[in-house]
């Protein structure tokens, strides 16, 4: 069994050398440390700390009795392993996270036994002899320190490259780094995955063979980034393993080593698949319609620009439909908006099927299409084109196991010959597509200049009516309606006139259909029925009994969404109004059974309102809906009491049927438009309760109307 050397307390002199002397080795260390790289921008306080603790180890390392077996092994670094971590590998710890390279750390402990040894060299100690084993001893130490310094070293380097790769590969991002070849030194997980070559390792691999498509592309990127050391970057599709492709954005970047040269490129790649996904779903919001897929009016609007452009290229023409549906509101409103989107849906679909390639339908708005008819040579084909289109709108539509009928107004603008401007080519066609509509629908109109100058005229009239409220222009005219039984004056029916600029006192059936069309009914009848209130309010006063006042209000303000109205104002006054005011609407707001128009219907009754069907007979009448909405008064149309006695006997068959339904159903029945004698005296006997005409007086003012109080019967004015 080997034992320790005699003299352990000789052997132990270099350990107290150091630690008697430990200042002025530091000093003279700290002149060698800060030849080191890693150290030179160091704290001292931190640089001297880790020397002083290693040297303080060796010092006790030195003070440990050994055997001559533990002292061989310590000579080659082989020293028994150590329960706890010791100071020199926390130092070799220490130093990798402080960015020491394996050459640093060497050149530091060199560093260390070269301060003690000179400073043990200049020292008046004992003998030569002695001198050497102690400095043998010292150097196995320093050696054994190293040697474990170094280890915890690479382990620790181990240990953050594995964190480095798990950090890496935990993310679906592709992270690499290759040499300036392109040949991969390292990939993470994601990017080792879309390597084809099963059983091979990725550094066994090229950047470029994971998207062999692009191989080219990624070898120029590297070389350019190799050459100008300038970020590279850039977007490639690859075919994943299970067939689906992916796009990925990538950026290369150059490593430049301690030389100034690229001596490899570390790179990251992003798969944006579902980003171009995204920006491709925008731009197709932006430019088509979303439920017809048809180009909608931003790239109609720049196709319509192109093909002009073409047009003025070539001798050929260029023509423009503006396409509105017939009864689509009614097809929506009765069937539902779902079924309403379907019609339009297959309409598109027809439309499609009736044109070239080359043509463009798009879809601007509601029921509105569009067509752009490119290299017309002759009109006839143009004609021959809108007849099919036309044909087929009208054949029924099968959705959801119904029949649905619509048809469509087509205007028509040609290019040059009307103009060559996309915007007016635009206002052209749609001006003669109302032209169409207000023919009769189911056709199609040419824009002429005629229809110019009459959507002019119109427009003038719209912006007149505009300001016609704010310039007073509006009066309220009173018909009476006189009861058959007494002939006395009990209602009233308000009607509005124009008193134009020009002097002349415009009918509303020369403006309501405009105002109704530009948006304003909405206004004008709230106005009428502000002024229409305190007039029953006085003529009430005047004959010193309940009177009432009928006002019409506009089936575009029950049925259209758009229409900008005052139904809350409205209905306020009609609350407090009471009886005194009756709403006259036509047949065709109660057969549109739409929620909007139910709650319209039923607010007005909650607000007791009497409803009276103006013009009734001559819509699609329903005695279902009579009883449903609790109508009041059914107004008997003009044109069958103008008849009933002269060209037409039927209207007596048509009036006495109203009358009889009207009475069985509780409702009490106007006949309007009563001009002789004779149909009032038929009109009470056939039991019509109440007459107006200009048989009793036109429409007049309120001063007018109450002369006609004073002078009826009974009236106590």
């Amino acid at each position: 069994m080997n034992q320790p050397p005699e003299n352990d307390n000789d052997k132990a002199r270099i350990a107290r050398f150091i630690r008697n002397n430990l200042p002025a080795i530091l000093q003279h260390w700290d002149e060698f440390a800060r030849s080191i790289p890693a150290a030179r921008h160091m704290p001292a306080d931190r640089l001297r700390d880790h020397a002083a603790g290693m040297l303080g180890a060796i010092a006790a390392d030195l003070d440990q009795p050994q055997t001559p077996s533990e002292q061989a092994a310590k000579g080659r670094g082989r020293a028994p392993p150590h329960a706890r971590d010791t100071q020199a590998e926390l130092h070799g710890s220490g130093r990798m996270s402080a960015g020491f390279t394996v050459s640093d750390t060497v050149a530091e402990f060199r560093a260390l036994r070269a301060s003690v040894m000179r400073l043990w060299a200049d020292h008046d100690g004992d003998g030569n002899d002695l001198a050497n084993d102690d400095l043998i001893r010292f150097n196995e130490a320093v050696d054994q320190a190293l040697t474990e310094s170094l280890a915890a070293y690479f382990v620790e380097k181990d240990e953050v490259t594995h964190r480095f790769d798990t950090l890496l590969s935990a993310t679906p991002d592709l992270h690499y780094i290759v040499d300036t070849d392109g040949h991969v030194l390292y990939a993470n997980r994601a990017l080792a995955r879309l390597f084809s070559t099963p059983g091979k390792s990725p550094c066994e691999h090229r950047l470029a063979d994971f998207c062999p498509a692009f191989a080219a592309q990624i070898e120029r990127d590297l070389r350019a980034v190799g050459q100008t050391r300038a970020i590279g970057r850039g977007e490639l599709q690859c075919t994943a393993p299970d067939g689906a492709v992916h796009t990925y954005r990538y950026v290369l970047m150059p490593v430049i080593n301690k030389d100034g040269e690229v001596d490899s490129i570390t790179g990251t790649a992003r798969n944006i698949s579902e980003l171009k996904a995204s920006e491709a779903k925008i731009l197709r919001n932006a430019y088509y319609d979303s439920l017809t897929s048809l180009p909608n009016r931003t790239l109609f609007r720049e196709r319509l620009e192109h093909d002009v452009r073409h047009a003025a290229r070539t001798e050929f023409a260029l023509a423009l439909l503006f396409i509105d549906l017939d009864g689509f509101k009614e097809v929506n409103d009765r069937f539902g908006h779902d079924t309403g989107d379907q019609l339009l849906q297959h309409c598109a679909q027809r439309l499609q099927g009736c044109v070239r390639a080359t043509d463009t339908v798009a879809r601007i708005g509601g029921d509105e299409f569009t067509i752009i008819l490119n290299e017309v040579s002759k009109l006839a084909f143009v004609e021959v084109l809108v007849g099919e289109i036309l044909t087929e709108l009208a054949r029924p539509f099968s959705i959801g196991g119904k029949l649905v009928h619509v048809s469509g107004s087509i205007g028509i603008s040609l290019c040059p010959q009307d103009t060559q401007q996309p915007d007016d080519l635009l206002r052209n066609a749609d001006q003669a597509m109302f032209v169409a509509k207000h023919g009769g629908r189911n056709r199609f109109s040419y824009f002429t200049p005629d229809i110019r100058d009459s959507a002019w005229a119109r427009l003038k009239v719209i912006d007149e009516l505009r300001q016609a409220l704010a310039r007073c222009e509006l009066l309220v005219y009173y018909q009476p309606i006189v009861e058959l039984a007494t002939e006395a004056i009990v209602k009233a029916e308000a009607l509005v006139r124009w008193r134009h600029p020009d002097g002349s006192l415009v009918l509303p059936e020369r403006f309501i259909g405009i105002a109704e069309e530009a948006g304003l009914i909405g206004e004008i009848d709230a106005w009428v029925l502000s002024q229409a209130v305190p007039c029953a309010v006085r003529l009430a006063e005047l004959t010193g009994t309940p009177f009432q006042i009928s006002v019409n209000k506009s089936p575009v303000e029950f049925m259209s969404r758009l229409v900008k109205n005052t139904w809350d104002e409205d209905l306020a006054l009609l609350g407090r109004a009471g009886p005194r005011i009756a709403v006259e609407i036509t047949e065709g707001v109660l057969l549109d059974d739409s929620p909007g128009v139910r709650d319209k219907l039923a607010r007005l009754q909650q607000a007791g309102v009497q409803l009276t069907i103006d013009d009734f007979g001559i819509g699609y009448s329903s005695m279902a809906y009579l009883n449903k909405f609790k109508v009041d008064f059914l107004k008997i149309d003009q044109s069958f009491v103008k008849d009933m006695l002269t060209t037409n006997p039927n209207s007596q068959i048509f009036a006495e049927t109203i009358i009889a339904m009207a009475h069985k159903l509780g409702l009490k029945v106007i006949a309007e438009g009563v001009e002789t004698a004779a149909q009032r005296d038929w009109l009470r006997q056939a039991g019509c309760d109440y007459a107006q005409g200009f048989l009793f007086s036109q429409a007049t003012s309120e001063e007018c109307f109450a002369q006609l109080l004073r002078a009826a019967p009974g009236c106590r004015a």
